[in-house]
């Protein structure tokens, strides 16, 4: 199961749907209902079509400003979802611009990218709850039977990766599963040879092997990083359920309302 919800449209990344995980509270999550995936910003006319095959009628992007203008998405009379822009931060970024200006008077600083992931994983959450709460609100309030909504960032992995988690702990999905889901990336991606083929292109920038071990954190997740979120998440609301409650708005009567939308 958790290879065939992985859907392969060229121009999107990625691209999978959350349905079929199974909910501690019975039932599972309806498939064909919640998407998630990097940016749809290369999608041509034909994939366009594609996309519109799946019912998508919400999107909610991620991205920054300056995301979105390196890779602007262009929408077609195939497909033109309600679009909601919801810029969340993370703290990598603009490190790992640095990072790659520096490659060939620096050495590769292995240890500070992780560290880097796993700060920017404990800052999204915090610092970004208004931004998150509005996909938890597209999901209460604007949701039908027959459409589906799809959250995406730039590779799909780290902002949406936490958001994938958090969604998955409201629905009482069992903790091995919201896991498998986060790391489905490094599937998604093929780790190893995306890996491969980023350190070679640093190598080459850098004047020296750099190894392909060193960069995963550009390509892929790791289970640091989410426990990292959780960590976070506990020290600074107490605990996920709270934090779900005061940060996310899912009151009791909203909580009920969102698993009814998104639970069979």
């Amino acid at each position: 199961m958790q290879h065939d919800r992985l859907i392969a449209i060229n121009g999107i990344k990625n691209l999978r749907d959350m349905g079929g995980y199974k909910s501690l509270n019975g039932g599972h999550i309806k498939w064909k209902k919640l998407y998630r995936s990097g940016r749809p910003s290369e999608l041509d006319s034909e994939q366009h079509k594609d996309m519109a095959a799946l019912n998508i009628d919400t999107v909610v992007d991620f991205r920054s400003a300056r995301e979105k203008e390196n890779s602007p998405i262009t929408w077609n009379n195939h497909w033109q979802p309600d679009y909601r822009e919801v810029p969340i931060g993370g703290n990598a970024a603009a490190w790992v611009k640095e990072l790659f200006e520096k490659l060939s008077t620096s050495p590769f600083p292995a240890k500070e990218l992780n560290d880097q992931f796993i700060l920017a994983f404990q800052t999204i959450p915090i610092e970004n709850v208004d931004g998150l709460r509005k996909l938890f609100d597209v999901l209460v309030d604007h949701s039908s039977d027959n459409t589906a909504a799809l959250f995406h960032c730039t590779a799909g992995k780290d902002r949406t990766g936490i958001a994938g988690a958090l969604i998955m702990r409201a629905l009482n999905i069992h903790s091995d599963d919201i896991m498998a889901d986060f790391l489905m990336t490094n599937d998604a991606v093929d780790l190893k040879a995306s890996s491969k083929e980023l350190a070679e292109w640093a190598s080459e920038k850098a004047g020296r092997a750099i190894d392909a071990d060193a960069v995963l954190p550009l390509v892929g997740v790791k289970e640091d990083f989410l426990h990292a979120a959780y960590k976070t998440i506990d020290e600074k609301f107490g605990s996920m359920d709270q934090y779900l409650e005061k940060g996310m708005g899912l009151t009791p009567k909203r909580l009920e309302t969102f698993r009814h939308n998104l639970l069979s």
